[in-house]
C-alpha cells in the first residue's frame, strides 16, 4: 500500500481513531507492507492541516495504537512509517512559519519564497530525520520510508534547479546528493542496519531542466550503497511542464486521472531497477490483479504498490486470493474525492467507496425489524442504497423507470478519458446480481404501483434532468442538451456551440470534437471546468487546443439570429455561426413524486440528485446512507 496523505489527524498531528480504523481495515484485507502517509516531523516542515505527526514522544504513544492494531491480527502485514518535510512546498498558512528549502527559491510560480537553510540548519535536519526515525521505531513500526519525491525538501537538494548552494550540500549531483546521504548514513547508525529503510523518489520529474531517470538512478545507487533497503519509484514534481503531447498524458497530469493510462510509470522503475540490487517498488494506476502479475513476471519490479485502488477496495488483495476478481470495487481515478479534496486541505473521501474514512462507524448491522423497501431509481444512488437496505436484512424492491440500468453513469463514461466510469457501473450492477433484491425495469414509479407494491419505507433516488435556457430566436428542433447528444449514437453534421463550460459542458465538447465536429464553448465563468481538480483543467486545455476547439470565457449568448449566435463577452460582441447549440448549464432535481409519494404516508428517504444535482461522490455516499438508515 502506497503512501497517500489522509488528513485524519488532529490539527495537533495526533493519531486518531479514525487513522487506526483506516489502516487496521487495509491490513485485514490481505496487503502485505502498508506504508503509513507522509508524517511530518518539524513545525515548518508540515505541509498539511491534519497531517499525521511525529514531533515528539507525545505523537508516538498516539502512534502506537496504530501500529500494535496492524500486529495484532497477526497475519504478517507489516507496516512503514514515511517520515516527510514539505520543504519549500510547505505554506506559511498550514504551518504559520516561512517555509525552508536549500535556495531562496519558489518551487513553482506563485509559491512562496522560501528561507534558504545555512549549514547549521541543514545539519540540524537531517538529525531531524534520524530523530524522527528513532522515534517511529519506537512507535512500533517495522521501517522508516523517507519522502524524497514531488519537489519536497529532499528531492529540492536533488535539483540544480531549487539548489543553488555553494557549500558541500550543493554544486554537482554528489554534493546535491549529499543531504539524502547524510540522513541514510544516521538514521542507519543510529537504528543498526538490520531496521529497515526505504525512501521514495521521482524517477523522472518531467520537467523543463528537471532531473531525468539517469541522474535519478545515479542517486538511488549512491542510496544504496550507503544502505537503503529499497525503494519506490514514483515521477513527476511541481514547476513548469515540459511537454503537452498527450499522448504520454501522465507526464503533464502528475496526478494520474483516468485520462492517463495504467501503469505509465513502470518503464521509469524498470529502468532504475536494472542498475540497482536492492528492491524496486512501483506504483502509479496499477489498480488490476493483471496488471501487477504481468509487471512482476516481467522483471520490471520486485513490488507492486497500491493507492486509490486500496481506497476503493481495501479488500482488492484478499479478493484477487481467493478469485473474486468480479467483487472487486473499481478505483475509477476520478480524483474528486482523494487529490482533489487534498489541495484543499480537506479529509480524503472516494466517489465509489461511501465507508472510507468510516471503517469504525459502517460494519453491517442486520436490521431488527426487516421491512418492504422501495427504492426508487436505479442510478448510483438507487444502486447503492438498494444494496446496502438488502445487506441489512430488508427485502428490497429496487424501481427504474428506462430499460437499463446506471443511470447517469451510462451517459459519463462515453466522452473520451471516460471509459472507467463504466468499470464502476459494471461492478455496481454485478454486485445487485449477487442479491435477491426484486428489479422492475421499464415503469414509472407511479402511486398505484406504490399502492401495489405495498412498502413500509420508500428510497427517492429518481435523479435529475437537464436544464436548458431560453435563447432569443433559437428554434426548438436546434436546441439540444449536453444528455441528447452524449446519448446519441450517431452525432448530426454540422457546427456546434456549447453552452456552459463545466464538467459536462468539457465533456460534450471533447465527445464532439473527437468526432470531427467544429465545437465552440461559451462559459459565463472566468475559467472552463470549475470545481474540477487541477489536472483535469489542464486536460481539458490541452484537448482543446489539440482539437481546435474554441473557448470563450466570462461570455454569454445573447441570441440567435439564423445560423449566427451573438455573444456578449465584456464590452465585446462575437459572432459564432453554428448549426446546433447545446445546452450544459446543469441540472434541476427530478422531483415530480415528492409530493404523490408524501401523500401515500410512506415514510421517504431521498438521496442523489433529486435532492440536488451534485457529484458521483455524493449520491453514492447518500445512497448507501439511506440504506444504512432504515
Amino acid at each position: 500500500m502506497s503512501q497517500m496523505t489522509m488528513n485524519y489527524a488532529t490539527k495537533e498531528g495526533f493519531c486518531t481513531r479514525r487513522v487506526i480504523d483506516y489502516y487496521v481495515e487495509r491490513a485485514r484485507g490481505g496487503i502485505g507492507l502498508i506504508f503509513v502517509e507522509g508524517t511530518f516531523f518539524t513545525p515548518e516542515g508540515r505541509g498539511y492541516v491534519n497531517q499525521l505527526g511525529v514531533t515528539s514522544q507525545d505523537h508516538v504513544e498516539k502512534l502506537k495504537p496504530l501500529t500494535d492494531a496492524v500486529h495484532r491480527l497477526e497475519n504478517g502485514v507489516k507496516i512503514f512509517l514515511q517520515i516527510h518535510h514539505a520543504g519549500g512546498r510547505a505554506s506559511s498558512k498550514v504551518t504559520g512559519l516561512q517555509p525552508v528549502a536549500p535556495s531562496a527559491i519558489p518551487p513553482y510560480p506563485g509559491a512562496e519564497t522560501p528561507k534558504a537553510l545555512n549549514r547549521d540548519e541543514v545539519r540540524r535536519l537531517i538529525d531531524a530525520h534520524v530523530e524522527a526515525a528513532e522515534r517511529a521505531r519506537g512507535a512500533g513500526f517495522d521501517g522508516v520510508d523517507i519522502h524524497c519525491a514531488h519537489g519536497y525538501l529532499v528531492p529540492a537538494f536533488f535539483s540544480p534547479l531549487t539548489n543553488q548552494r555553494q557549500d558541500e550540500y550543493g554544486g554537482d549531483l554528489s554534493g546535491r546528493t549529499r543531504f539524502l546521504l547524510d540522513i541514510i548514513r544516521g538514521i542507519k547508525t543510529r537504528l543498526g542496519k538490520a531496521y529497515p529503510l526505504t525512501i521514495k523518489i521521482s524517477g523522472d520529474e518531467y520537467i523543463e531542466g528537471g532531473l531525468h531517470t539517469e541522474q535519478m538512478a545515479e542517486i538511488a545507487r549512491l542510496a544504496q550503497e550507503e544502505g537503503i533497503d529499497g525503494l519506490t519509484v514514483s515521477a513527476g514534481t511541481v514547476g513548469g511542464k515540459k511537454i503537452e503531447d498527450l499522448s504520454q498524458a501522465h507526464k503533464v497530469l502528475r496526478t494520474l486521472p483516468m485520462m492517463t493510462e495504467p501503469c505509465s510509470l513502470v518503464p521509469i522503475a524498470a529502468e532504475i531497477k536494472k542498475s540497482l540490487r536492492i528492491p524496486v517498488i512501483t506504483v502509479g494506476r496499477i489498480h488490476q490483479p493483471e496488471m501487477a502479475e504481468s509487471i512482476l513476471s516481467r522483471g520490471q519490479a520486485d513490488l507492486i504498490a497500491i493507492g486509490r485502488q486500496l481506497l476503493a477496495d481495501p479488500y482488492f488483495p484478499q479478493k484477487v486470493f481467493e478469485g473474486r476478481e468480479e467483487e472487486i470495487r473499481p478505483c475509477i481515478a476520478c480524483n474528486e474525492g482523494c487529490y482533489k479534496r487534498i489541495f484543499l486541505q480537506a479529509d480524503i473521501l472516494c466517489s465509489v467507496n461511501s465507508e472510507l474514512g468510516r471503517e469504525g462507524e459502517t460494519a453491517v448491522t442486520k436490521s431488527p425489524h426487516p421491512k418492504r423497501v422501495m427504492v426508487v431509481g436505479a442510478g448510483p444512488a438507487g444502486l447503492e442504497a438498494a444494496h446496502r437496505a438488502w445487506e441489512r436484512g430488508h427485502e428490497v424492491t429496487l424501481v427504474e423507470k428506462e430499460g437499463s440500468l446506471g443511470g447517469q453513469l451510462n451517459l459519463a463514461s462515453l466522452p473520451p478519458g471516460r471509459k472507467e466510469i463504466g468499470r464502476f457501473t459494471r461492478y455496481l450492477l454485478s454486485r445487485l446480481g449477487r442479491t435477491s433484491v426484486n428489479l422492475i425495469t421499464g415503469k414509472e414509479a407511479t402511486s398505484s404501483l406504490v399502492q401495489g407494491l405495498r412498502p413500509q419505507a420508500v428510497v427517492l433516488t429518481a435523479g435529475a434532468r437537464p436544464r436548458v435556457q431560453e435563447i432569443e430566436g433559437l428554434p426548438r428542433d436546434r436546441g439540444l442538451t449536453a444528455w441528447d447528444i452524449l446519448a446519441r449514437s450517431e452525432i448530426p453534421e454540422g457546427s456546434y456551440l456549447i453552452v456552459g463550460a463545466g464538467l459536462v459542458g468539457c465533456e460534450t465538447a471533447d465527445h464532439l470534437s473527437e468526432r470531427g465536429r467544429p465545437v465552440t464553448l461559451v462559459e459565463i465563468l472566468p475559467e472552463i471546468a470549475q470545481g474540477s481538480d487541477a489536472d483535469t483543467r489542464s486536460y481539458f486545455g490541452l484537448r482543446f487546443r489539440q482539437k481546435c476547439v474554441t473557448v470563450h470565457t466570462q461570455a454569454e449568448v445573447v441570441r440567435v439570429e439564423g445560423r449566427k449566435a451573438r455573444i456578449r463577452q465584456n464590452q465585446n460582441e462575437i459572432i459564432v455561426e453554428a448549426d446546433f447549440m447545446v445546452f450544459a448549464v446543469g441540472a434541476q432535481p427530478h422531483d415530480a413524486l415528492d409530493a404523490e409519494l408524501a401523500s401515500l404516508g410512506i415514510p421517504i428517504i431521498k438521496a442523489g440528485d433529486c435532492v440536488k444535482p451534485r457529484r458521483l461522490l455524493d449520491a453514492v455516499r447518500e445512497g448507501f446512507d439511506a440504506g444504512s438508515t432504515i
